[in-house]
């Protein structure tokens, strides 16, 4: 059996790579700084030498010395002190027989001078050379010593030891292969980093996984319950799914490369490339089913490429939302209630253990008064119980927060609220975007929220005031827009449902705002017949 080949790893590849490039470019950045080096250290030497040198033979005492019967007594105890300051391995002075005057090695002096160079500065000019002496090879620098008439008299040489400039050259090339090594770790670590963000980018699978899973995707898209249709920049179909195939009523034929226009004509998704902004949650009619379209543009580096649509029958999320908000509503009010009451009982609990039992009675009949009241004030004014139930549980609510929620007491609702539902989903979303602003807010005045709520013969008026920070006026007519919101992602759609709600029971809806506080008013038309309407006047209503 043939063995399988075992292919190399996406992140191995990389670091490989990674690891060539650096290896080539220190090398490369090496021998080229080596190679400036070697020339300017070199350099550097004969200007040094040349500079010394020139200024032992300007010197008054090293001229003077010249006129001495024995010039080696003065010149020699200088050309030592200047040899040691300026780091040079010897300065030889000699006349123009190049007879020293001085040398390092004292037992040279008065010996005729090596290296054959002197051509140049035997006539008056300096000179940076390159030549064995005694001392071994070495950069000298050499200029004419001039008397007071600019007649030459003699020559003066530094010289610098190839051998001291190369431990030199060698010291710095050292660091440089140090720091290169440091680079090239410092390289390797940021491969090894590197790799790891792209192999962690595309979830650990390697090219061959990435192709499988893809392979996989395309089915998993068959699978799902939600038909999903994506076009290019053409408006032509590229990808689509059974259930897509389904809701547009195209049991039969390939839909690949077909104008999306003329199989949906109101898909807008030919406005999401143009825009390159995304849809959610939009109510859209397909064939008889009302759905909910999400639309996505596609963009690599920018740049549309596509759109990407998903429906859902929206009748089916109605049902689960409603499910879900019956199921919230009821969870908030228990939690709340049970917290105060949780409270008032650790309280009496307490107060017993004390033997405090005056106190324990008036708390017990102070509780039994504000429920009391409660309950009878809605009992007297809003007398639907759907109602009645959100208003206490956002009440419970508002005072965990310290805020007082209160209902003004002209507010009045039968048994049977026009519109129920979309009056008690206007109540939660402007109770809860006021909790939700004052409690974001610092603010000295006391939190208050206050509800009004009247039912008159042909109309229901709804307003919700707090005295919080108002709203952005960024936002501006936008707040109800789907997302127009400054919370963040995901948020931002309460007032644009309300809205929706609102404009199709032909209602109207004002939002004024200052820094003073928010007033969400909201006026439902209402249709009775003779007999509600007797029922609503005979309640006073």
């Amino acid at each position: 059996m043939k063995k399988k080949k075992r292919q190399m790893k996406l992140r191995t590849k990389i670091n490989g790579l990674i690891l060539l490039n650096l290896l080539f470019v220190l090398l490369l950045v090496t021998v080229s700084l080596s190679f400036i080096m070697v020339h300017r250290e070199y350099d550097e030497a004969g200007q040094n030498a040349l500079t010394v040198a020139k200024t032992v033979a300007g010197l008054p005492e090293v001229i003077q010395a010249f006129k001495e019967p024995n010039p080696s007594s003065i010149i020699q105890p200088i050309a030592e002190d200047i040899q040691e300051k300026s780091g040079a391995q010897f300065v030889v002075v000699s006349n123009m027989n190049l007879i020293r005057y001085s040398h390092p090695d004292t037992s040279l002096i008065g010996k005729h001078m090596v290296g054959d160079d002197d051509k140049q500065v035997l006539q008056g000019h300096g000179s940076i050379t390159r030549a064995t002496g005694t001392l071994g090879l070495s950069i000298r620098g050499k200029y004419p010593v001039f008397d007071e008439q600019n007649h030459q008299i003699g020559v003066v040489s530094v010289g610098f030891l190839m051998q001291n400039i190369w431990k030199k050259i060698t010291s710095l090339i050292l660091k440089i292969i140090g720091i290169g090594i440091i680079a090239l770790i410092a390289g390797l670590i940021g491969a090894f980093i590197l790799s790891g963000h792209i192999k962690k980018q595309i979830l650990n699978l390697e090219p061959h996984e990435i192709a499988f899973l893809s392979q996989q995707q395309a089915a998993i898209l068959e699978s799902i319950r939600e038909g999903i249709v994506a076009i290019d920049t053409n408006g032509k179909i590229m990808t689509f799914n059974r259930e897509a195939k389904s809701l547009l009523e195209q049991e039969t034929g390939d839909l690949k490369g077909k104008a999306i226009t003329s199989i949906l004509p109101n898909s807008r998704l030919t406005e999401v490339i143009k825009e390159g902004a995304s849809h959610y949650d939009q109510p859209m009619i397909i064939g008889n089913s009302l759905v909910v379209v999400n639309r996505i543009p596609v963009k690599i580096d920018g740049k549309v490429i596509g759109a990407v649509a998903s429906f859902r029958d929206k009748l089916h999320l109605d049902q689960l939302d409603q499910r879900l908000a019956d199921i919230g509503q009821y969870v908030d009010t228990l939690r709340s209630q049970r917290h105060e009451f949780m409270n008032k009982l650790h309280l009496i609990s307490g107060l017993i253990q004390m033997k405090e039992y005056d106190l324990v009675k008036d708390l017990i009949e102070e509780v039994h008064v504000e429920q009391q009241n409660v309950l009878n004030f809605f009992l007297a004014k809003v007398r639907d119980p759907a109602m009645v139930g959100v208003l206490i549980g956002k009440m419970h609510r508002a005072k965990e927060l310290g805020i007082q929620l209160a209902i003004t007491d002209d507010s009045s609702v039968s048994e049977i609220c026009p519109h129920r539902e979309t009056v008690l989903t206007i109540l939660g979303n402007a109770i809860e975007n006021s909790m939700e602003a004052i409690t974001k807010t610092k603010n000295d005045r006391d939190a208050v929220i206050s509800v009004h709520i009247k039912e008159n013969l042909d109309l229901l008026s709804l307003q919700v005031s707090d005295n919080g920070p108002g709203v952005d006026p960024e936002l501006g007519d936008h707040i109800f827009d789907d997302g127009g919101t400054t919370k963040g992602k995901g948020r931002g759609f309460g007032l644009a449902l309300v809205t929706r709600l609102v404009s199709r029971l032909n209602g109207k809806m004002v939002m004024n705002s200052s820094s003073e506080g928010a007033t969400l008013q909201v006026r439902l038309p209402v249709r009775r017949d003779k007999n509600d309407s007797s029922r609503i006047a005979s309640s006073g209503g």
